[in-house]
């Protein structure tokens, strides 16, 4: 028997092996079954979870399916603070966008005070770029305004003013708008560059400064204008062409038209609902909606 384990303890061991190896199998839904026996066994399952965590590190290459995602999910139901390292190496493992990472800041997230200490203290010594965004995307979702999490969040702007400002948003702190305001202001626009998205910045700017209960300047709005004026040639581009395509169909009702039809007006699949900014873009990239068609739509 081992060091505080008790008799239950080891008569319990095979059945939770059990339950662990159904939850490196399992598919995209995590059973609710399955979830309620692994969170009934309380602190037991933590060393388990973690192990299916480092196994996805040890070998990043391999595709381990959901079980990570779950994995860091039952993590943060539960509320040790174990899994605190293991969650914050997930981060700089990998990609901002990809699913495991997703699933380790919302652990991080769920597990509260002692991942936010951990998350302020690695961030002054955080180089890899995916775990930087992570920290901060997950101080940023913090409902506690505190000054060290305010100031790591503006430092992290100072770095990465567009995903900078997203995240001071989503903070909620009005103390950021003077500092938002100015970004705005002090920025260039580019007016080489005629792309949808290469004045994109002030978007994101314009944006938090009006979420955070802010409004820009005279000056500003002029500003605001010019830098969306490519997207707004664009959206009226596609407009057009989406107008001949629709009488283009209606002069010939062929079999393709009206495949076109059943997907929507115009031929464009229909968006689902409303998304929330945080949540999975609509187009299926797997970024956040706000990292990717936000701005677009808009």
């Amino acid at each position: 028997m081992g060091l505080g384990e008790s008799p239950h303890d080891i008569h319990d061991t095979a059945p939770r092996a059990a339950l662990l190896q159904q939850l490196r199998h399992g598919d995209r839904e995590l059973p609710e079954a399955l979830q309620a026996q692994l969170l009934a066994a309380g602190s037991a399952s933590i060393p388990g979870l973690i192990a299916i965590l480092e196994d996805a590190l040890a070998d990043d290459e391999a595709d381990h399916g959901w079980a990570p995602v779950h994995a860091a999910k039952l993590l943060g139901m539960l509320g040790d603070a174990r899994a605190v390292p293991v969650l914050l190496r997930m981060l700089a493992c990998y990609a901002v966008i990809d699913g495991y990472h997703q699933a380790a800041e919302d652990a991080l997230v769920a597990l509260g005070a002692p991942a936010i200490e951990a998350c302020l203290a690695a961030y002054p010594t955080a180089t890899h770029e995916d775990l930087r965004s992570g920290i901060v995307a997950v101080l940023s979702r913090c409902t506690e305004k505190h000054a060290r999490i305010f100031q790591t969040l503006l430092a992290f702007f100072e770095q990465s003013t567009e995903l900078g400002a997203i995240y001071l948003a989503d903070y909620g702190d009005p103390q950021a708008i003077p500092v938002l305001s100015e970004k705005f202001d002090a920025l260039p626009l580019d007016d080489s560059d005629d792309s949808v998205m290469a004045n994109h910045i002030f978007v994101e700017l314009r944006s938090a400064i009006e979420q955070l209960g802010g409004q820009l300047t005279a000056a500003q709005q002029v500003k605001a204008e010019r830098a969306d004026a490519p997207r707004r040639r664009f959206a009226a581009q596609m407009d057009e062409a989406l107008s001949r395509m629709r009488i283009a169909a209606q002069q010939r009702p062929t079999a393709q038209a009206v495949s076109i039809a059943s997907r929507g007006q115009g031929g464009v699949a229909q968006k689902p609902r409303k998304l929330g900014r945080n949540e999975r873009c609509w187009c299926g990239s797997g970024k956040k909606y706000k990292k990717c068609h936000l701005a677009l739509d808009r």
